[in-house]
């Protein structure tokens, strides 16, 4: 049989106005539950904002040949006026007698602690967990950003955050040498795993510590900076699907219902909706 170019474009046309248009990368696919994977939903979220109780400092190299304190103090950045909640911050002072490769770790309080499963089962063939300290950070995160009032201290500050397979990433937010209130914004590498194929597919990062380093025009004159309202860029989208409402038994059900109720929470408190919505 023989094909002319009328007929031939006869065909490509029906092929790109049915069905197959849909494959087009970039567009969303609708089906009967809602919109694929291709749907996000960004939101601004707060997930320490210093108000009651500082994370714990030290100093390496350790006292005597230093000294640091860490304390909360009235005081937050005019650019966060809007949050009424916001009234206080994190101060941190430190001082080291010799020059050198001086460091000071700020790590969160024993009361903040995040539940991990061990990949393990534990005697009654159960599930195994434990608790790493630190701040979980929610959904998908795009980007983490921490106010930081400066006095003009050549230090640089970094991040560190731990995966769900435990592996450790450090971030670096840059230099401190600044006067001023200032937001310190790092993104988040691609190659840091947040998710699996299976449901639920997010898999949370945690945010271990901070990480304070001289440089090397670094002085030994006293150190005072503060710091206040960590946040997360993510993404709390999360795909439905039909068979989501079904369980296998009653730890199934509650394990459902609490990340639920946790991602309701978090969409509530959240400062700003990206989305607009």
């Amino acid at each position: 049989m023989k094909y002319t170019k009328h007929t031939i474009a006869a065909v490509l046309l029906l092929a790109m106005t049915s069905g197959y248009s849909q494959s087009y990368p970039g567009r969303k696919t609708a089906t009967l539950n809602g919109d694929d994977v291709d749907g996000m939903e960004l939101r601004s979220i707060v997930v320490e904002n210093w108000e009651t109780e500082p994370w714990v400092a030290k100093a390496d190299p350790p006292p005597p040949e230093s000294t640091v304190e860490v304390n909360i103090v009235e005081g937050r950045p005019q650019n966060l006026a809007f949050d009424k909640a916001n009234k206080k911050s994190m101060g941190l002072r430190f001082q080291f007698v010799y020059p050198g490769n001086n460091v000071v770790t700020l790590l969160p309080p024993e009361s903040k602690k995040v539940k991990r499963y061990a990949g393990q089962l534990d005697e009654n063939n159960k599930p195994k967990y434990y608790e790493s300290p630190g701040i979980e950070l929610p959904g998908r995160v795009k980007a983490v950003s921490v106010w930081v009032l400066g006095r003009g201290n050549q230090y640089t500050l970094e991040g560190w955050i731990e995966d769900w397979k435990g592996n450790t990433h450090v971030l670096q937010f840059g230099s401190l040498d600044f006067i001023g209130w200032r937001p310190l914004t790092v993104n988040i590498p691609v190659g840091i795993p947040q998710d699996v194929n299976s449901y639920p597919a997010t898999k949370t990062l945690i945010f271990k510590r901070f990480v304070i380093r001289s440089t090397s025009r670094t002085t030994q004159e006293k150190v005072v900076m503060f710091f206040d309202s960590l946040k997360v860029l993510t993404d709390l989208y999360d795909v439905f699907f039909d068979g989501a409402e079904v369980d296998f038994d009653q730890q199934d059900r509650e394990e459902k219902q609490a990340a639920k109720k946790y991602a309701t929470q978090l969409k509530q408190n959240s400062a700003t909706d990206v989305n607009g919505e």
